[in-house]
C-alpha cells in the first residue's frame, strides 16, 4: 500500500505544480515545470470537465511513466521528471488509490546513489521515504547510500542523509551508521550536529541503554562549550530529560543564560527552561526563576513568563516558600497588575500563572501565612468565571477548586438556580457547558457523583418549565462533552456512572429530556451487558418513553433498544406493540428504523453476529455493522408493519403467524443505489457538484435525501454524541413519496457498507432512498424572472456544506453540477418556496448560484421572491 496518503503534500517538490494550478493561462516558460511533458499534464488536469476525468488523466500517467520505466535506458534528468509527475498524480487523485508505485523504486533509488546534483538525490530521498513500505527488499541498498552521504565531505549532503534517518528510521540501519552517527557528534557544523543527534534518538529511542553515548556526548558538549551554551545540546537535553546527568548540566546553564547581556540572553534562558520543565529544577535555581519571574511581569515577556512559572510547578511549595522568604519577593505579586488588565492575554496568562502554584504560597490558605491579593482583586479572579474564553473559566474554576472547594460549589449552585428561561439553543447550550464545566471539576473521577449531578442539571435545564420533551432540541454541545467526560473515567467510575443514569429509565416518574436521553442511549448501547440494571428493564422503560421524544432521541433510542434486546432471552409482546403503533405516525426515516427493530428484536443469534462484526461497542460501531449486514444479499427482509406479524410474528408465545401476501409498493422497488463521492476534496481544484452528500453530522438528516447523498463522512470517526444529534434542530416533517429520479451520469457500483451515512439507515433494510425533486423548471429562466431580487455575499464553507444545510431546511431541492449549463463553473441550487407559501407562481423560490474558492470557501448569489425563504437562507449562509 502506497504511503502517500499517510503523508503531507511536498511542497518543495511540487512547487512548478502548484503554479502552474493558480496560474492555467501562463506560458510554459513562466510556468516552473520540469519540462513540456510535465506543463502538458496540469494543463489537461485542469482543463478536465470532472474529479473523475482528471483521476482518468492522473491514473494514464501513472500507467505511462510505469512502461517507461519497464523499458529502461531512463536517464537521470528523465527520471526525475517522471518521479516528480508520479508523485504530483498520486496526491492529486480525487477519488481513486493510486496502487503500488513500487515500480519506481528502484529507478528512485538510483536517483538518490548516481544523482550529481544534491536536488537529484533529494528528490529520490523524498520519493523513498513517501512510498517505500518498511522492510522493503531495497531498504539495503537505500542505507549503503545514506552510509556513504555520511562520510561525504559536503556538509550538504550529510545534512541530508541525517534528515532521511530522522524521517525514516529503520533497526536495519543502525549497525551500518551508529559509529558515523556518533562521530558526527563532534562535527564543527551547528546543522550536523542538531541533526545528529536527532538521528541518534530516532534510531534509538526505543532502546535507552543503547543511548548511552548520545548522553555522555550531550554533556560534554555542554561541559566544553561553557560559559557558552550549545542550543543543539539543549535541544536534545529535552529529550533526554529522565537522565540526571544531563539534568545537573541543565541547571548549571540556567545563571549562565539568564546572566548573559548579550540580546540571546531570553531566547537561550527559555530554552533551558523548557529542558528543565520537563527535568526537574535544583533548590539552589528556585531564586533565579523568581527573579527571571520579577524582570520578565512588567512589560510581560509572555512566553518567558509563562514558562518560569511552568518550572515552578515542579517545585514543592516549602522550597518556593523558603526562597520567597529569603528574597521577600512574591511570584504572584510579581503578576497581580496583569488581573485588571483589559487584554484576554494578559487574562489568560494571569491566571494560568496562579494554576501553577501551590494556594499555600499566596492564598494565605495556612495558619501564620498572609494572602496576597487583596478582596477586591479576589473579586477580580471570581469574574473571571464569566469570561467568553472557556479556557480561562476553567482554569479558574481549577485555581479556585485547590483554594477552596466550596467556592465552586457555591457557584454551581448559583448556576444551577438561576438557569434563565427563554434561551435561545446556543445560549442554552453555552450555559449548559459551563455547569458541565463545573461538575467535571467537582467530582473528578466519581462516576456515581457526576450522574447524580447531571440528573439535577438536566432536571432543570430539560425541566417542566422548559417546555414539552417532544417540543425541545438535543443540545449537541452537552452530548458531546457528557460522552467525552465519562470516556475519561477509569473503567469502574464508567460502568458506575452509566448504571446510575441508566435506572433512570425503568423509573416511570422520572423525566428524561432529550439531551439525556440521547447520551443514556449511547452509552447503554455501549455498556450493555455490563451494568447491574437489567436490559428487559430498560428496553421496557425506553419504549414507552419514545412517544414523548423528536425524531433525532427516537433513532437513537431505537437502535439503542435493538442492541439491548440481544441481551433479552423473551421480549414482551406490548414492545413491538409500542414500536409499531409509533411507526404508523412516523416520517420514513423512524418507520426505517421500527422496521429494524420488529426485523431483529426476536433474531438474538443474528444480532450476537452483528455484535461480534462491530469494530467496538460503541453506537457508530454497532450502527456500521448493522448497516454492513442489512446491506448482504442474505440479509434478513424488513418486516411489513401493516402486517400482523410484525407485532407477534416473531416473538415466543404470540399468536399464530397470519398468512402474508406479497407487499404492495406505493412505487416500484429500484436497483442498488449508485453511491458517489462527497464534493469535497482538498486537492483537486474543481469538483462535479451533480454528486451531494447527505448531511452526517451536522444536518437532520433522514431519508428524504437522495440517493446521491451518501457520504464519505465515514472517513473519519463519529462519536456516538455526532451520531445521535444530527436531526436536532427539530422534528422532522412528513413528505410525500415521490418516484424515484436516476443520475444517469452516475458511478458504477462501491462497496456501500463503507460509505452508507452513519445517521439514517434508510438504503440497508428498505427501499433505495427516494428523491423529492422539484419540477424541471429551466434554471436560467427562474433566475431571470426574480432579476429584482438580488442578494450575494461570501460564504466561510465549501459548496458541499452550503448544501447540506439548505436540505436541513427540508425544502424540495433541485441542484444542477458545474459543469452542466447555464452558467458553468457554478453549482446552482433551486429551492422551492415552502407549500404554504401565498405565491401562486409555480417557478417562485430560491435560485442559488456558487462558486467555490481554493481556500474551502465560496461566493454566493442569491434570487428569491419569498420573502420568508430568503431571509431563512440568508441567515444560514452569514452563520456559517
Amino acid at each position: 500500500m502506497s504511503r502517500l496518503a499517510h503523508k503531507r503534500p511536498l511542497t518543495r517538490l511540487t512547487s512548478a505544480s502548484i503554479l502552474l494550478r493558480s496560474q492555467m493561462d501562463v506560458t510554459f516558460i513562466n510556468s516552473g515545470a520540469l519540462s513540456r511533458a510535465h506543463y502538458s499534464l496540469v494543463r489537461k488536469v485542469e482543463s478536465a470537465q470532472s474529479p473523475q476525468a482528471a483521476d482518468q488523466i492522473h491514473l494514464s500517467e501513472i500507467d505511462g511513466i510505469r512502461r517507461h520505466f519497464a523499458v529502461g535506458g531512463v536517464s537521470l534528468k528523465e527520471c526525475r521528471e517522471k518521479l516528480v509527475m508520479l508523485l504530483y498524480c498520486s496526491m492529486n487523485l480525487t477519488y481513486v488509490n493510486p496502487g503500488e508505485l513500487a515500480f519506481a523504486l528502484p529507478q528512485a533509488v538510483n536517483l538518490a546513489e548516481m544523482g550529481q546534483t544534491l536536488r537529484d538525490k533529494q528528490l529520490g530521498f523524498v520519493f523513498c521515504t513517501e512510498v517505500m513500505p518498511p522492510n522493503h527488499e531495497l531498504q539495503l541498498m537505500l542505507v549503503n547510500t545514506i552510509r556513504k552521504d555520511l562520510e561525504s565531505s559536503s556538509t550538504a549532503r550529510v545534512c541530508l542523509a541525517l534528515s532521511v534517518l530522522i524521517q525514516m528510521p529503520n533497526d536495519e540501519v543502525i549497525p551500518a551508521v551508529q559509529s558515523h552517527l556518533q562521530a558526527l557528534f563532534m562535527h564543527k557544523s551547528t546543522s550536523v550536529r542538531r541533526r545528529a543527534y536527532l538521528a541518534y534518538h530516532s534510531l534509538l529511542r526505543n532502546d535507552p541503554s543503547r543511548l548511552t553515548p548520545l548522553e555522555d556526548a550531550v554533556v560534554l558538549r555542554i561541559q566544553r562549550t561553557l560559559p557558552s551554551i550549545d542550543s543543539c545540546a539543549i535541544a536534545v537535553a529535552i529529550k533526554l530529560n529522565q537522565v540526571d546527568s544531563i539534568n545537573d548540566e541543565v541547571n548549571a546553564l540556567l545563571p549562565i543564560a539568564w546572566e548573559r547581556p548579550d540580546r540571546q540572553s531570553q531566547s537561550l534562558t527559555l530554552s533551558v527552561l523548557r529542558a528543565l520543565r520537563r527535568a526537574k529544577l535544583s533548590v539552589s535555581n528556585v531564586g533565579i526563576v523568581l527573579d527571571i519571574i520579577k524582570r520578565t511581569s512588567g512589560p510581560p515577556v509572555r512566553v518567558l513568563l509563562r514558562e518560569a512559572f511552568l518550572v515552578l510547578s515542579s517545585v514543592s511549595a516549602e522550597a518556593i516558600q523558603e526562597c520567597q522568604m529569603q528574597q521577600a519577593l512574591s511570584p504572584v505579586a510579581c503578576i497581580r497588575h496583569l488581573l485588571t488588565s483589559k487584554d484576554a492575554n494578559d487574562q489568560y496568562l494571569f491566571v494560568s500563572c496562579l494554576d501553577c502554584l501551590s494556594p499555600t504560597l499566596w492564598a494565605g490558605t495556612l495558619p501564620g501565612t498572609i494572602a496576597v491579593l487583596d478582596e477586591w482583586e479576589v473579586q477580580e479572579v471570581m469574574k473571571l468565571l464569566d469570561s467568553h474564553d472557556r479556557l480561562v473559566r476553567k482554569i479558574t474554576l481549577r485555581v479556585l477548586q485547590a483554594v477552596d472547594s466550596s467556592l465552586v460549589e457555591a457557584y454551581s449552585t448559583h448556576l444551577l438556580h438561576n438557569f434563565p428561561a427563554g434561551l435561545t439553543l446556543s445560549d442554552k447550550g453555552e450555559y449548559v457547558s459551563r455547569l458541565l464545566d463545573v461538575g467535571g471539576l467537582q467530582y473528578g473521577n466519581d462516576g456515581e457523583q457526576y450522574a447524580s449531578y447531571l440528573k439535577d442539571l438536566f432536571a432543570v435545564a430539560e425541566g417542566a418549565t422548559q417546555g414539552r420533551t417532544e417540543d425541545m432540541s438535543v443540545l449537541e454541545i452537552g452530548v458531546e462533552m457528557i460522552l467525552t467526560r465519562i470516556r475519561e473515567f477509569d473503567i469502574s467510575s464508567r460502568i458506575s456512572c452509566v448504571t446510575a443514569l441508566a435506572v433512570s429509565v425503568t423509573e416511570s416518574d422520572a423525566r428524561i429530556g432529550p439531551t439525556l436521553m440521547v447520551v443514556i442511549s449511547a452509552l447503554v448501547c455501549e455498556y450493555c451487558g455490563k451494568i447491574a440494571t437489567s436490559p428487559l428493564a430498560l428496553l421496557q422503560g425506553m419504549a414507552s418513553r419514545l412517544v414523548s421524544y423528536g425524531v433525532s432521541v427516537q433513532d437513537a433510542c431505537l437502535l439503542s433498544m435493538l442492541r439491548m434486546s440481544a441481551e433479552c432471552d423473551q421480549i414482551p409482546h406490548t414492545v413491538p406493540k409500542l414500536i409499531t403503533e409509533i411507526s404508523q405516525f412516523s416520517g420514513k426515516r423512524i418507520r426505517n428504523r421500527c422496521s429494524l427493530f420488529l426485523t431483529y428484536c426476536g433474531q438474538r443469534n443474528v444480532l450476537a453476529g452483528i455484535i461480534a462484526q462491530a469494530s467496538s461497542s460503541s453506537l457508530p460501531d454497532f450502527l456500521a455493522a448493522l448497516t454492513t449486514h442489512g446491506s448482504n444479499p442474505g440479509a434478513s427482509a424488513p418486516v411489513d408493519l401493516k402486517s400482523p406479524s410484525a407485532i407477534y410474528g416473531h416473538l415466543p408465545g404470540g399468536p399464530p403467524r397470519a398468512s402474508l401476501s406479497p407487499r404492495k409498493l406505493r412505487y416500484e422497488a429500484y436497483g442498488t443505489p449508485q453511491a458517489v463521492p462527497s464534493l469535497r476534496h482538498l486537492s483537486s481544484p474543481r469538483r462535479n457538484e451533480s454528486t451531494l452528500s447527505s448531511p452526517a453530522s451536522r444536518t437532520r438528516s433522514s431519508s428524504r435525501a437522495s440517493e446521491r447523498g451518501m457520504s464519505s463522512e465515514l472517513a473519519r470517526t463519529i462519536t456516538p454524541g455526532e451520531l445521535t444529534i444530527a436531526a436536532a434542530q427539530g422534528p422532522l416533517q412528513d413528505l410525500p413519496e415521490l418516484n424515484h429520479v436516476r443520475d444517469s451520469n452516475a458511478l458504477p457500483n462501491e462497496d456501500l457498507a463503507s460509505r452508507v451515512d452513519l445517521i439514517s439507515l434508510d438504503t440497508a433494510f428498505s427501499e433505495v432512498p427516494v428523491t423529492f425533486p422539484i419540477p424541471e423548471s429551466d434554471f436560467e429562466e427562474v433566475w431571470d424572472a426574480m432579476e429584482n431580487s438580488n442578494l450575494r455575499g461570501w460564504c466561510e464553507s465549501s459548496m458541499d456544506n452550503v448544501v447540506r444545510l439548505l436540505q436541513s431546511l427540508q425544502h424540495s431541492m433541485r441542484v444542477i453540477a458545474v459543469d452542466q449549463p447555464p452558467f458553468e463553473g457554478e453549482l446552482k441550487v433551486l429551492v422551492a418556496a415552502s407549500p404554504h407559501s401565498p405565491l401562486v407562481e409555480p417557478k417562485q423560490g430560491a435560485a442559488l448560484r456558487l462558486r467555490e474558492s481554493e481556500e474551502e470557501s465560496c461566493l454566493w448569489r442569491l434570487r428569491c421572491d419569498d420573502l420568508e425563504l430568503r431571509t431563512t437562507i440568508k441567515r444560514l449562509l452569514k452563520d456559517i
